[in-house]
């Protein structure tokens, strides 16, 4: 059977990182099409479209979990779409539905699912060996907020185990083959 990874990711950046974090996402959805992998996003534009269109133009299967919001622009590289109408809901199905979950940068919207799995992993509703992946420096400033989060008291140390930060796509496939 084939396992779903569920990729959070923005659906925009500014113009002039826009190559760099598309060429990114591109990369990751090739490389999880090649090795198998069923690539999950919450089917919109930017950085989701991108590994959509990687893992797609690589003979790859895609599901796009998306928020029916008029006018919102979805991925065209869908091959099976889900459509909620509310957000917790489209979220919930989102984070139950994976093997695995790899974040590339994005903004609020991939923060909140990020500390989402964090917290659903801390309290047991998602197996705390369900690999999480952060991809690209980017994750810096999430790794030193972590870090003050546990010297704070306001997060157990156990969370660190967690998650994973990577540099690359590669290194990201790497750690969920070897986590099979």
């Amino acid at each position: 059977m084939k396992k779903k990874i569920v990729v959070f990711a923005g659906n925009e950046c500014v113009k002039d990182k826009e190559k760099y974090y598309f060429s990114l996402a591109y990369k990751l959805g090739k490389l999880l099409a090649k090795d198998g992998f069923i690539v999950v996003t919450g089917g919109g534009p930017g950085l989701m479209n991108e590994v959509m269109k990687g893992a797609y133009e690589h003979g790859g299967e895609t599901i796009g979990v998306r928020l029916n919001i008029p006018g919102r622009k979805h991925s065209e590289f869908v091959k099976r779409t889900l459509l909620f109408e509310d957000l917790n809901k489209r979220q919930d199905k989102l984070l139950h539905m994976a093997d695995g979950f790899i974040s590339l940068p994005g903004g609020v919207g991939t923060f909140y699912e990020i500390f989402a799995v964090l917290a659903l992993k801390r309290d047991g509703e998602l197996s705390k060996n369900t690999p999480m992946i952060l991809i690209d420096e980017y994750f810096a400033e999430f790794k030193n907020l972590m870090n003050k989060l546990y010297r704070e008291g306001f997060a157990e140390k156990e969370i660190k185990q967690f998650y994973s930060c990577v540099r690359t796509p590669e290194e990201a496939i790497v750690q969920l083959i070897n986590h099979a």
